[in-house]
């Protein structure tokens, strides 16, 4: 079965941007004013998207689980990840070339708005900084089926290059053996899962992408990098080993689920599970958690007592 990538969208058909002209945008400064008057609107929206996100932690999670509030909250997930064992290494191939230049696409006024708005965010959270590299990767946007902008790093030509990591996924009917006659199902949804891993320290320059703004490398593993899957699944198989090896929780990616057949049992490892993502500072989408329920989705499965 083909896997996922974490909080990525399958309708998602970047690969058209491609097709647009070669031609570098001069930016208009008199556009400034309004540019600010929309990050100042930014900033309301987020305001009340505070709101709505406490109501939507109250809506979802569990009260015996509250005093956990912290980890359902994006504001705290935007501090930078500490470097970690698991940090991810950009390894190139032997006799790989020392450079690699691209081209700058133009932006319309949506386009430069939203670019001036994700480098405004991440320069704040440390996710990219300034960067001289002799590296640059593409950068553009393209639309997601709701109609908002992702921005995208086009790093095809820098994965070319680099060494492959072969550590292994889980297979599916693997995890699903594991199930047996249980009961009780908690689904945990880790946010925007690779933002969670730092590159590694000297490595940065290697993930640098090009705007009409400047070159930026990058501090975090960001969608399309060679070895994301693997070694975001390393990390997670090293957090919660122990657990794992109980057989009473499996992590497939971003997805952890929790399943046993008491109740109270239960509710004690979530517990446990809950202060593993604290300590390592990983948070959860509210919305795509589930709580001791008898049936759930699970990596594209249904799976209930005694049943898949």
């Amino acid at each position: 079965m083909p896997f996922t990538l974490p909080d990525s969208d399958p309708d998602d058909h970047w690969d058209e941007e491609l097709k647009e002209g070669n031609v570098i945008l001069a930016i208009d400064f008199e556009e400034a004013i309004e540019i600010q008057a929309v990050h100042k609107a930014n900033e309301l929206t987020a305001k009340a998207n505070g709101g709505k996100q406490k109501k939507m932690f109250q809506q979802m999670v569990s009260k015996s689980y509250r005093d956990f509030e912290d980890l359902f909250i994006k504001e705290n997930f935007d501090d930078l990840p500490q470097h970690k064992p698991w940090d991810h290494a950009i390894k190139l191939i032997p006799n790989a070339q020392a450079t690699l230049d691209c081209k700058v696409y133009p932006l319309n006024r949506t386009k430069q708005e939203e670019l001036n708005k994700f480098l405004e965010e991440n320069f704040a959270t440390g996710h990219i900084r300034p960067s001289k590299s002799p590296m640059a990767s593409l950068f553009f946007f393209v639309k997601k089926k709701d109609g908002k902008l992702c921005p995208v790093q086009d790093y095809r030509k820098l994965n070319e290059m680099m060494i492959k990591n072969q550590y292994p996924l889980p297979f599916i009917s693997e995890l699903m053996d594991k199930l047996g006659s249980t009961k009780y199902f908690t689904k945990l949804d880790v946010w925007w899962g690779y933002h969670n891993v730092c590159i590694k320290k000297d490595d940065e320059w290697k993930a640098t992408f090009r705007t009409n703004c400047g070159l930026f490398e990058s501090t975090i593993m960001f969608f399309r990098l060679t070895n994301l899957p693997t070694m975001f699944q390393w990390m997670m198989n090293n957090i919660f080993k122990d657990l794992i090896a109980t057989s009473k929780v499996t992590v497939y990616l971003d997805d952890i689920l929790i399943f046993l057949k008491t109740l109270e049992e239960h509710q004690k490892i979530i517990r446990h599970v809950l202060e593993l993502l604290r300590k390592h500072k990983l948070f959860l989408k509210a919305k795509k958690c589930k709580f001791k329920i008898l049936e759930t989705e699970y990596s594209r499965v249904i799976i209930s007592k005694g049943s898949i």
